[in-house]
């Protein structure tokens, strides 16, 4: 005689449960035999719940974040709730102002890199152009002008050579005051995109002295290196508090995020990657055809015992 479906369904569900039941009171033991030895938890760590999630517990899941920017690929991995959150800071748990503000800089910085990564490459130029005495600016805003007049002679240049690509820039204003005389002198760093010759760029700014113009080379981190020393003046006091960071034109692709995909590991298999299988370039090449992997980072979050994981490849050749 055939067993009905809802009694298997029924006997299954309980099973489950006594199975959970079981895992979460183990953990309940082993709290309570710290707290009867004398040991205490971490400041703000929570006390344990069957119902709330403890470090590895089934309530998280891995998800996978892809981002691509021209040849560089960046796989991203990190816990979220089951209801697809990310673990966050709460509300006792906020940074401070200074380390808030590292952590923004960091991902300004993360950000210029990958749209320089997307939208130049060994065609383009990075420029440096200071001023005369006689032509320096009193003020950013000034400043900012002049370089809107120079973009505008760089677009009649390139429609005169019949460029069809239209031009591409990402420029930083930089501000030096000189410890001798106590004169602010203006400069700034730009990269544009290919087309026109070096000496026809030089020719067309014809304010100042010409630090440098050279063609743009990417290394195995891409663009990493120029956005960091594009960044170098960020923090100056002397600038206006209200500035960008930089200023690109509107015409720049953003990088392409592909949509995420939820429980590619289980945090403790990702944990045993963060801690073994890091820096293995076969195990990510193999999961990842067609790109090098270069070099990973891995972080470990004391609040909710979790990890995440950043990992840089770039597109073979």
């Amino acid at each position: 005689m055939r067993r009905p479906a809802a009694l298997g369904l029924v006997i299954r569900i309980i099973f489950i449960s006594i199975y959970k039941i079981i895992k979460y009171l183990k953990l309940g033991v082993k709290t309570r035999k710290r707290k009867k030895r004398g040991e205490r938890g971490k400041k703000g760590e929570k006390p344990f719940s069957l119902f709330s999630p403890q470090k590895g517990s089934s309530f998280m899941k891995v998800r996978e974040k892809r981002i691509f920017s021209g040849k560089t690929f960046e796989p991203e991995f990190y816990c979220i709730t089951k209801d697809g959150r990310r673990y966050s800071r709460g509300k006792k748990k906020q940074l401070s102002r200074e380390v808030q503000k590292k952590l923004n800089d960091k991902n300004a910085r993360k950000h210029l890199r990958r749209l320089l990564d997307t939208n130049f490459d060994e065609s383009g130029y990075y420029c440096t152009f200071t001023y005369k005495d006689n032509e320096m600016p009193s003020s950013y805003e000034n400043c900012k002008k002049d370089i809107n007049n120079f973009l505008k002679r760089l677009r009649t240049a390139r429609k005169r050579a019949c460029l069809t690509e239209e031009l591409k820039y990402v420029y930083v204003i930089e501000l030096k005051v000189s410890a001798r005389t106590g004169i602010a002198r203006f400069h700034f760093h730009i990269v544009i995109n290919g087309g026109l010759a070096r000496s026809e760029i030089k020719k067309i700014w014809g304010k100042g002295d010409i630090k440098k113009v050279e063609e743009l080379q990417p290394d195995e981190h891409g663009f990493n290196r120029l956005a960091n020393y594009l960044c170098k003046d960020w923090n100056n006091r002397s600038l206006p508090d209200n500035r960008k960071r930089y200023t690109p034109s509107r015409n720049l692709k953003q990088p392409r995020t592909a949509p995420p995909k939820d429980g590619v590991f289980s945090p403790r298999y990702l944990e045993r990657i963060c801690k073994q299988r890091i820096d293995d370039a076969d195990f990510w090449e193999r999961r990842y055809k067609g790109y090098r992997f270069v070099d990973a980072e891995a972080i470990y979050n004391d609040d909710y015992g979790t990890w995440s994981l950043s990992v840089f490849m770039r597109k073979k050749e």
